[in-house]
C-alpha cells in the first residue's frame, strides 16, 4: 500500500432510536469496539472510536482486516444483544479508500483526520442507508477505481448470505472466525472452533449441517479473495 492511501471505515447501528434498550446496546457496542482495538491493534492506523452516539469510525492497514472487523463486530453485537436484551440489531458500514488531507495525530482516537478516504466511507454508508436492498445490504466500498461496481456486486452477495443466518448459524460463523479468521474451512476446524466456543461437543452430522446451511466455506473464501483483489487493484504501488 502507498503511504498516502488509507482505508477508512464508518459503522452505524441501524434504526438505533427505535431500539428498546438503546443505552445498553451502546454499552455492549463500546465493549466490543474496545476489544477489537486491542485484538487488532497492530492493524489499526487509527482505533475504532465512537463519534456520534451510535456511529463509529477507524482507519485500518488492510482490506482483510476491514472485512474481519465488519463480520466480527456485526456478529458479536447481534449475538450478545439477542441473548441479553432479546433485541435484533443490524449495522451498516461504509469503507472508503483514498488519501488524507490531515495527519493522524493520535492512533488511539479516530477523530480529526479528514480527506478522500473518509469522504468515500461517508458516501458509501449513506448509499447503504438510502438503498439497503430490502434489508439485505449492509456495507459498501468506494475506492476511486473503475472496479467499484464489481467489488460491491460481490459484497452484495456476501451480505445476502450473512443476513439470512439464524441465531445458531451466526454463533457458528462467529466462533469459526474467532478461531481462524478467513483461513480455509474444513469440518475438523469447525468442530474444534464450536467445541471451544460453545463449550460442548457436536456430532459430525450436526457440524456438517451447519457448514452447509451457513455456506461458511463459500463465504469465508469469497471475503478473503475479494480483500486480496481490492488490495491488488487499489493499494499496491
Amino acid at each position: 500500500m502507498t503511504k498516502t492511501t488509507k482505508i477508512a471505515m464508518i459503522g452505524d447501528i441501524i434504526a438505533s432510536k427505535k431500539l428498546k434498550e438503546r443505552a445498553e446496546t451502546q454499552k455492549i457496542l463500546s465493549t466490543i469496539l474496545s476489544k477489537m482495538n486491542t485484538t487488532y491493534s497492530e492493524h489499526f492506523e487509527s482505533h475504532l472510536t465512537i463519534t456520534l452516539g451510535d456511529e463509529f469510525q477507524c482507519i485500518v492497514s488492510d482490506v482483510k482486516t476491514a472485512f474481519i472487523l465488519i463480520d466480527r463486530i456485526t456478529l458479536e453485537l447481534q449475538i450478545t444483544t439477542k441473548k441479553q436484551l432479546n433485541d435484533d440489531i443490524s449495522l451498516r458500514w461504509g469503507i472508503g479508500i483514498g488519501g488524507l488531507i490531515t495527519p493522524i495525530i493520535d492512533k488511539k482516537v479516530s477523530i480529526g483526520a479528514d480527506g478522500p478516504a473518509y469522504w468515500h466511507a461517508r458516501e458509501a454508508i449513506e448509499s447503504v442507508h438510502e438503498n439497503d436492498d430490502y434489508g439485505l445490504l449492509n456495507e459498501k466500498i468506494i475506492t476511486e477505481q473503475d472496479d467499484d461496481l464489481f467489488y460491491n456486486s460481490i459484497i452484495r452477495l456476501q451480505n445476502v448470505i450473512r443476513n439470512q443466518w439464524t441465531y445458531t448459524q451466526k454463533e457458528t460463523v462467529y466462533h469459526v472466525l474467532l478461531a481462524d479468521e478467513y483461513n480455509d474451512v474444513n469440518n475438523q476446524k469447525v468442530t474444534e472452533a464450536l467445541s471451544q466456543g460453545l463449550e460442548k461437543s457436536l456430532s459430525a452430522q450436526t457440524v456438517s449441517k451447519r457448514i452447509i446451511s451457513t455456506q461458511i466455506k463459500q463465504y469465508i473464501q469469497s471475503r478473503r479473495l475479494l480483500a486480496e483483489q481490492i488490495e491488488k487493484g487499489c493499494l499496491q504501488e
